[in-house]
């Protein structure tokens, strides 16, 4: 990081190379055209290499300062009147286990289906494993709102999922 922070360009690279499977990951669930993804991870990561400067490790870890980049890129993506909607999404960067693929597809569906706020939260905390605070700071809202996200989100989840996981007479 310190590396990357005097212009060290190859730093950087380790640092995208480092992190560029969770956004993404993230942009998987927020953007259903994959072009568009690529497109905004490029342009956070181009933010973030311009940012660099602006990067207090004190205040919290980079990748949580570069997912508050890609979260903002994304919103702003989604408010574009340009988008297209066509491509189905492409949520899970590796290939679910044998045997749940009816799961993984309902679970697919159900957190598309989730407001966007709700399901950044809960594929931070549940799927990338970060804590409460650090989401907080992703989403530049008070911890509160975040467990009320989470808990809103798990609700939704369960009710759709429930069908999938009762067992069959």
């Amino acid at each position: 990081m310190r590396r990357a922070q005097t212009g060290a360009s190859e730093a950087f690279g380790g640092l995208i190379a480092r992190h560029q499977g969770r956004v993404f990951g993230l942009l998987g669930f927020l953007l259903r055209d994959a072009a568009e993804r690529e497109d905004v991870a490029q342009e956070a990561f181009l933010a973030a290499w311009r940012g660099l400067g602006s990067f207090d490790p004190a205040r919290g870890a980079f990748s949580t300062w570069l997912l508050a980049i890609v979260r903002h890129r994304a919103y702003n993506a989604l408010r574009r009147p340009h988008r297209s909607s066509s491509a189905g999404p492409e949520p899970f960067a590796d290939a679910p286990p044998a045997g749940a693929g009816e799961i993984a597809r309902r679970l697919d569906a159900a957190l598309l289906g989730l407001p966007v706020e709700q399901r950044l939260a809960f594929l931070l905390a549940e799927i990338h494993g970060l804590p409460l605070a650090a989401v907080a700071e992703i989403e530049d809202v008070p911890e509160g709102t975040v467990k009320s996200r989470l808990a809103r989100a798990r609700d939704h989840l369960r009710a759709a999922l429930r069908p999938s996981l009762e067992p069959r007479p």
